[in-house]
């Protein structure tokens, strides 16, 4: 794979803060061997501070703990937050609550320079609007299969794959960073059967 350029390094350098290594360590860096250069951010954030204001917005919605806060890598500044609200709108899910809180909030924002934290996953849906807005950074908490294993509705498609099968993008996904955290906000949602958990 060669040398990885310092604006590579700086997200990888995140990975330690953000209590992943191992295969997903060595995941990432592959998946990075394929990134543009042009759209990574070039300084290291502090991943699980920002999952933490991401399962903050969950915890708004217990019965629905999906929570995102996107970050502008350059300053780690928060610029947006959001969670599920598909109790208003099905598709309010909370990565496209955050993306369109931005979007209305800040119109000009330089979407290429941006990471999105989510306390579960993004579905192929959100994973597909991340795509769309340019967003090159996606970091969740909690898996797909983990959700499916405790009865959400969830469609059996990765994040990584959408990511893989956008051919105008280069988004890295990185999962698992503070899952335990993130896993108990969904364990701790009743189960109601035949209810759907979206």
């Amino acid at each position: 794979m060669g040398m990885i350029p310092s604006s590579r390094r700086g997200f990888l350098a995140g990975l330690g803060l953000g209590a992943m290594g191992g295969a997903a360590g060595l995941w990432l860096v592959q998946r990075l061997g394929t990134a543009s250069t042009a759209t990574l951010p070039a300084t290291s954030l502090d991943h699980q501070r920002y999952m933490r204001l991401a399962i903050a917005q969950a915890q708004k919605v217990p019965e629905l703990p999906f929570g995102a806060v996107i970050v502008d890598s350059p300053t780690g500044a928060v610029l947006a937050e959001g969670h599920n609200r598909s109790k208003e709108n099905p598709t309010f899910h909370g990565e496209m609550d955050v993306i369109n809180r931005l979007a209305a909030d800040q119109p000009k924002v330089d979407w290429d320079s941006l990471v999105l934290y989510t306390t579960a996953e993004p579905c192929p849906m959100c994973q597909s609007a991340i795509e769309w807005a340019g967003i090159p950074w996606v970091v969740y908490g909690s898996s797909i299969p983990f959700l499916q294993g405790l009865g959400w509705w969830q469609i059996d498609i990765r994040a990584d794959e959408v990511a893989r099968r956008t051919p105008f993008r280069r988004t890295a996904v990185l999962g698992g960073v503070l899952a335990k955290e993130c896993n108990a906000l969904f364990e701790a949602v009743p189960r109601r059967p035949g209810s759907p958990k979206e």
